[in-house]
């Protein structure tokens, strides 16, 4: 399920699999490839 929200529009999964939109948008936000977040909040370790 989660390969699927990296592909496909949060309401689209939603439909799919029978979950609310916001739960199928906070899996997007969970399946996001992106580690620019993370690094963000680890800050500068010099």
């Amino acid at each position: 399920m989660i390969a699927n929200v990296t592909h496909l529009d949060a309401v689209v999964v939603s439909d799919l699999f029978g979950i609310a939109p916001k739960t199928a948008h906070k899996w997007a936000q969970y399946a996001d490839t992106s580690w620019a977040a993370y690094l963000a909040a680890q800050g500068n370790p010099q």
